[in-house]
């Protein structure tokens, strides 16, 4: 037993850090019942079209926060139309920037745990994409994107993207892996209380139990996962 805690202790050192994938979901796929429950949010694109960014906790458990979008969401830009900020957003000719997205609404979120060197490449890239940042085109160009390529510096397993990369998609991921890993979190549950009558000497029954009980390294959370969190903290903050 304390060889097992002591390995875990060890695990948990190597992976100090985290690293969040967060989205805010396209209008169109927020449940009509969460429609009241979910974060508040900027009457903008994103607001239609959803939005993604990502932030990295180092081991102190700093959380810094970076999102990829169009000049056009700059002060001063304010009065632009919709329709005129679509029109640029599609153009590819639009200057993005790379902003601190730590006020930004999500409704689902991927959340994994990573090394320090994970963490510095992520990082790394991020603050070069900050100093330098390209230009912003809604499909070949998006905050999506910008979010993917920084994780992936660190290999992470990121939702699917089967066309090009957007909300959509990614949220879509998100809420398929949270319902899986919640299933598998049952179906564990039933295994370990069949696989628990057994000698926990028999090598087969101990391995599967162990393997039950591994934690993974990633989390995620769908929109039903994060509107319970948000109605929980208020609950807690009355």
């Amino acid at each position: 037993m304390k060889m097992k805690r002591t390995e875990q202790h060890a695990a948990a050192r190597e992976t100090p850090c985290k690293a969040t994938l967060y989205v805010e979901s396209p209008a169109v796929m927020i449940p009509p019942h969460l429609k009241n429950k979910i974060m508040n949010r900027d009457n903008d694109v994103g607001a239609t079209t959803g939005h993604a960014y990502f932030s990295i906790t180092d081991k102190n458990g700093t959380e810094t926060f970076y999102g990829f979008h169009s000049a056009a969401g700059l002060p001063g830009n304010e009065n632009i139309s919709l329709e005129k900020r679509l029109h640029l957003l599609l153009s590819g000719k639009y200057q993005g920037y790379v902003g601190d997205d730590s006020k930004s609404a999500h409704d689902d979120k991927m959340v994994y745990d990573i090394t320090q060197s994970q963490y510095d490449k992520i990082q790394n890239f991020a603050e070069e994409q900050k100093k330098n940042p390209p230009k912003y085109q809604l499909f070949s160009g998006n905050c999506v994107l910008f979010a993917y390529k920084a994780l992936k510096q660190a290999d992470l397993k990121l939702p699917p993207q089967p066309f090009f990369h957007n909300p959509a998609a990614a949220c879509l991921g998100i809420r398929i892996y949270d319902k899986a890993s919640k299933l598998k979190k049952k179906l564990g549950k039933v295994c370990a209380n069949i696989l628990g009558r057994f000698s926990s000497t028999r090598k087969v029954s101990a391995d599967i139990l162990q393997s039950l009980k591994r934690k993974s390294d990633k989390q995620a959370f769908g929109v039903r996962s994060v509107t319970d969190a948000l109605r929980q903290k208020r609950t807690a903050e009355r």
